[in-house]
Formats: structure tokens, sequence, C-alpha cells
């Protein structure tokens, strides 16, 4: 089944002109000026009006689309007092598969019929071609699919308003002269100033598949042109998930025998819960900027790792981000947030992201009828986690020095930290071995460093009690036998080297008393890519000397 036609009114007008030098902003307008605040009210909220606006020729319109997708209405009027024509039950449909979107009212502001004609008949279509200003506004209202059924898989949209902001289109539109990347051309010659959707629902349903319900009461899309995106916004975006009968059953026949018994068991519902809702007050992106990468992809070119700002895939906020499980909350993030995301040619150099006022109830995934669950689990306190964290990647292009920090916090129940530290990646020495037809990074990499620090509060007793929830018999019992089988499967290891078994050792009394568990390999100096894949190849047993690898516990 395809929903090729599911977004076919939002693209219409795009497709009137038929079909691209960088511009320094995204274009904008006073409707994108309110639209970027994402405490400001949508401009589909407001009333809109253009001054001195002439009437627009619908037919005449409609006639520039390409025969088959020219959509039928029952009447079109000039409104004076709004400035635009207005058309009534307008259906877009390219086929007769009984598929179509259906808009019971359009608003068209200031559409330049002469503009479209100067963009489609253009003999030269440079990427600097000068724009055209192809309309001041459209605006659909009740949008809805129709016909998109297919056997058991259906799908459905309703939008209750779409607003496309002041497009402008180069002359030549995203054809252009045929060369370059096709997307490339597209973000080289529109320009958007944005597209903002109001109470919009998405449904899909497939008998082996979760039926997935999505609703964006505020949603915008904001300064798109010169392959920049000043900002995506949402207001109170949520989705569901529910599994039917289908979907579990399908999920047992690819998880196998083992799989299954889990599905069937009383931790069902944290591989699949049956309904799983996540909503979030607010959610931003700012910044975006692939206009660096815009000129290489209209020349269908690769940039060379000389190049540098390329991309930056700006700042992300999101607020107040709520998961139920079954109509119960399971968890709630007070702010999820990425603060950088840089790049240097197209290798990531500076990402960070953030999770702030954390709190989890990993109760909501078990029913009500498993009592004796339930009691474990709050026995342990899984009803009331609380915690944060980050993530933080960061390479010095000129240095060669790149770091990657993991921290996941649960204050009372387990702290987890990675620290995973690399050298020897230059960017001009990884663009020469490039030039030279070598892999950039095993080529020039080297491991520096790795540290893993895991601190047990209450983790591990919570984790055998629950195990033993599935595997019969108690907690005590299974974590006490666990050291003995932990040493028994790393015998064969300590036989290739003798310090496994002290590596054996340390992880057994971790499971078996809690405390600390640490794990460093720190050579005296970096380990080149190419040594580490020769020696994982040829002596795995002496990879320890080679890291001067350290697992170690402490109560």
């Amino acid at each position: 089944m395809t929903f090729s036609k599911t977004l076919l009114a939002g693209a219409a007008v795009l497709a009137l002109v038929a079909c691209g030098k960088k511009e320094s902003d995204t274009p904008a307008s006073p409707s994108s000026q309110q639209a970027a605040k994402v405490n400001a009210a949508s401009p589909l909220e407001k009333r809109f009006t253009l001054a001195d606006a002439e009437p627009v020729d619908i037919d005449a319109l409609f006639a520039l689309m390409p025969e088959a997708s020219r959509p039928t209405y029952e009447s079109a009027a000039f409104d004076d007092a709004l400035g635009a024509t207005v058309v009534s039950n307008l259906r877009f449909a390219d086929g007769n598969d009984g598929e179509a979107v259906t808009v019971e009212r359009a608003e068209f502001y200031g559409v330049d019929l002469e503009a479209i004609e100067r963009v489609s008949s253009a003999e030269e279509a440079a990427t600097d071609a000068p724009f055209e200003k192809i309309f001041d506004k459209v605006r659909f209202f009740n949008m809805a699919s129709e016909g998109f059924e297919e056997g058991e898989e259906a799908g459905k949209l309703s939008i209750g308003g779409l607003e496309l902001d002041q497009l402008q289109i180069r002359q030549g539109g995203a054809k252009g002269d045929g060369t370059g990347d096709d997307g490339a051309r597209f973000f080289n010659a529109v320009n958007l100033a944005g597209l903002y959707f109001k109470d919009m629902s998405f449904e899909m349903s497939s008998p082996e598949a979760p039926q997935v319900v999505m609703s964006a009461p505020d949603f915008r899309i904001v300064g798109l042109g010169g392959g920049k995106l000043n900002a995506i916004i949402a207001n109170d975006l949520e989705y569901t998930m529910a599994q039917t009968p289908e979907s579990r059953a399908a999920m047992r026949e690819v998880m196998g025998p083992q799989g299954a018994m889990f599905l069937n068991g009383p931790l069902a519902g944290f591989l699949a819960p049956e309904s799983q809702r996540v909503k979030m007050s607010s959610f931003e992106w700012r910044s975006i900027d692939f206009s660096g990468l815009l000129e290489w992809g209209l020349r269908d070119e690769k940039p060379p790792m000389t190049e540098e700002n390329l991309i930056d895939l700006g700042v992300m906020k999101a607020l107040d981000m709520e998961t139920y499980i079954g109509g119960k909350l399971a968890g709630t993030v007070k702010e999820a947030s990425m603060s950088a995301a840089e790049f240097k040619w197209l290798i990531p150099s500076n990402i960070r992201v953030d999770t702030k006022d954390a709190s989890f109830d990993y109760t909501a995934y078990v029913p009500d009828t498993e009592e004796e669950v339930l009691g474990v689990m709050k026995k342990h306190g899984l009803d009331k986690l609380k915690g944060d964290g980050y993530a933080q990647w960061v390479w010095d292009d000129r240095s060669g020095m790149a770091d990657l920090d993991y921290v996941a916090n649960a204050p009372g129940f387990m702290n987890f930290a990675v620290d995973l530290g690399f050298s020897g990646l230059k960017l001009d020495d990884m663009a020469a071995a490039e030039a030279a037809g070598e892999s950039p990074f095993a080529a020039t990499g080297a491991f520096k460093n790795f540290k893993l620090t895991l601190e047990d509060k209450k983790a591990l007793d919570a984790i055998f009690d629950v195990a033993a929830l599935q595997m019969g018999g108690s907690g005590a019992d299974l974590r006490q036998s666990a050291p003995a089988m932990i040493r028994l499967s790393g015998a064969q290891a300590a036989q290739m080297n003798p310090k496994f078994s002290a590596y054996v050792n340390a992880l057994a009394d971790f499971v078996g008393e809690g405390g600390t568990l640490e794990i460093t390999a720190d050579p005296a100096e970096p380990v080149d890519f190419a040594t580490l894949q020769e020696t994982g190849t040829t002596a795995p047993q002496t990879m320890p000397d080679l890291l001067k690898l350290e697992v170690t516990h402490k109560k």
C-alpha cells in the first residue's frame, strides 16, 4: 500500500510550476516571525487579510498542473474582506483507485500567474537564477484523506488547517538545468517562509504491526531556503502505539521460543506494552544549516575533506515529556536538549545531549493483576526512580583528539559512566589517506583510552528479584549462584591469558556483593586501529596486555 497522496494537497501548490547561489538568511514574513516563537499562537489561529488583492483565476491556476493531478472543486469566489480567492470542496486525486485528499475550504492570497509562467518557461535555469514570488499565502482548512485502505492495512490523515506562507521559486524551478542532486536542486530553488499545521492527526494500522496514532495540534516548519531551516516547532505533540493480537503473535514468531516465553510472562509489558502513549508540551529545533553542503550537492559531488562548515544541526529542546503505559504514567522528563550539533567536513565535531529531571514508574508496565511483581518492584523503589544524564562527543580536527562521554545517574539506585578516547584523527591526515585510496579512519586513528564505571546502590538487588519472577526461585538464590556461574564461564578465557582470571573474579564479586565495578584500558601510547585489527585477528589473547586492560571491584 502507498500513501503518496497523503500530502498531495500540501505539495500541489509546488507542483504548479512543475517543475537553483546561496541566500544569506532564511526567508521570513510577519507570520513566520510569529511562528518562530514557541509560545506564540500559530499563524493559523489568526485571520489573515491581504490589502489591494486581486482575484485569482483558479481554473487557469489548476490548468498549470499535470492533467492527472488537477483537483476538482465545487465553487470559487473572491472574498473582498480577506483579499483571497476562496475555493470550496477541493479534491486532489491522481488516479482512479479511490485514494484522495479533500479540502473543505481553501484560500489563495496573491497568487501571481505571470510569475509562475516565468518560472516554468525560463530558457536558462542557473543555480543563481532570480527568485519569483509565487504567492503570499495559501491556506487549506478541514483536510482529510479518503480511500487509503488496501486489504487489512489502512491509513488516515486529517488536518484542521494547513498554511503555506510566502512561496518563492527560482526561474527554471526545481528541475533547473538537470545537473546535480535532485534534493539539492529543490532546496536551492525553493524558499518558503513557513509551513504550518493545525490539529493534524495521522493513523496507520496493519495486522502484523502495532497501530500508530499521532496528533499535532500545532506544528510549524519556519524559514526554509538556501539550505537552511530556521526552526521546527511543535506544541502538545503526542503519539500512541497499540499492540494488536496479530502484532504480538508476529513478535513471538520473530523472537523465537525464548522471546515468546517472555511475551507470555509477567514481564511482557516491558517488551511489548499493549498501549504506549508519549506526549510533550513543546519541541523546538532551531538553526539547521546545510548551506555549505548545498553547493556541492548542486554539482552532485562529494565535498573533499578539506571543506569545513558544511553542516550544523543547530540546537534542540523538548519540555515536559510524559510516557503512559496502558493509561498509567510511566515516566516524565522535564527537559531533554541538544545544545550543540556541529560538524567538521561530514564528521560530528561537537554534539551534546542532556536529560534533566527524569522520573520513572516501572510498575506501569505491569498489569494490576500481577500483585507479586508489583510488590517486588515497589520494594526496590522501581515505582519512583529519579535520574538525569548526558552524552557528549568532542573531536578536535587539528589535534586529532576525540572523546565520547556518557553519564546516567539514578541516585540511590545506580550510577553509570563511560569515557572513550581516540587520537590521530587529524582532518588533514585523514584527507591525505582518502586521497591515497585508504580508509581515512583506519589509516590515521588510534585508540587512546577507555573507562567504564558502574556503581550499584540497589540495582542488582532489584534485577535479581525481578529476574526470579520470570525464571522461578528467589532473587537471593539466583544472585548467590551467579558468581560461580560467571567464574565457570570465564575459566576457558583464563587459559588464553591469566589476566582473565582477575577480570572474571572482579565481575563475579561485583555481581555477588555490589559496590563499584571499574573497567579501564589505558595504554602508555595510543594503539592505532590497524594494530588493533591485526591483533584481534591473529593474537586476541594478547589484547589485554596491548591495551593495559584492568577490571577492578570495590565494595
